[in-house]
């Protein structure tokens, strides 16, 4: 519990000075996620969290990443540094050192209201994009899905590593199962829970870029058949 409430209050103080920078008041982020004032000054402090939509939510609203959630605030990783790489390709620095090289224990993690906990899988955040391991925990209250469905931008695609994975994209419903992959755009409400009595770990990524260029694509498919 101390470690999840450590995860929220880096959480909550990225989405305070996010809000800030964008000179929004609470009252008004409140009004566009439709969750209460009380709820967002909560979380900022780091004395509660959000479901899976709500961050999603508050991220497009203050057009942030959700892989900038992950960063401690009074030391956030550094940018992408190409330098660092060649450098690390070069023998000059290690693997670790560029940031090439992610441990397993110096994962940036997050764990969701009445949902699954998020491990990012690169030391620092990528523009565009996100690398997450997530589990889903055995299910405590039976077979219900969560209530709210998911939207946001990118193209999302998913593989399961360990046990059995409900999914709902759009209106269409499936279970995977161990390697067992998937992929859809992220704009089509979605939603996964765990309705068996094991832990499932799934990976995801999720690219803003793939979703564009699909749209490209068909775009132009649709101009050359017209």
């Amino acid at each position: 519990m101390a470690e999840e409430l450590q995860q929220w209050r880096k959480c909550g103080e990225n989405i305070r000075i996010a809000r800030e920078n964008v000179d929004m008041s609470v009252r008004e982020l409140a009004r566009r996620v439709g969750v209460s004032a009380s709820h967002i000054s909560q979380v900022e402090r780091g004395l509660a969290s959000f479901s899976v939509p709500a961050l999603y939510n508050v991220a497009n609203e203050l057009g942030i990443s959700m892989d900038s959630l992950f960063e401690d605030p009074e030391m956030p990783s550094p940018s992408l540094n190409l330098e660092d790489e060649k450098k690390a390709a070069d023998g000059e620095i290690t693997l670790d050192e560029s940031g090439i090289v992610l441990r397993k224990d110096k994962r940036p993690s997050l764990d969701l209201t009445r949902g699954p906990t998020w491990e990012r899988l690169t030391s620092r955040p990528e523009s565009g994009s996100e690398f997450i391991e997530v589990i889903y925990e055995p299910a405590t209250d039976g077979a219900n899905p969560p209530s709210d469905l998911v939207q946001h931008t990118g193209r999302e695609y998913g593989i399961i590593i360990e046990g059995e994975l409900n999914v709902q994209v759009g209106m269409g419903f499936t279970v995977l199962s161990q390697g067992d992959s998937i992929s859809f755009d992220c704009s089509i409400p979605h939603r996964f829970w765990n309705s068996t009595e094991k832990p499932v770990r799934a990976i995801w990524f999720i690219s803003e870029l793939a979703a564009s260029e699909a749209a490209h694509r068909q775009g132009s498919e649709y101009l050359h058949v017209y």
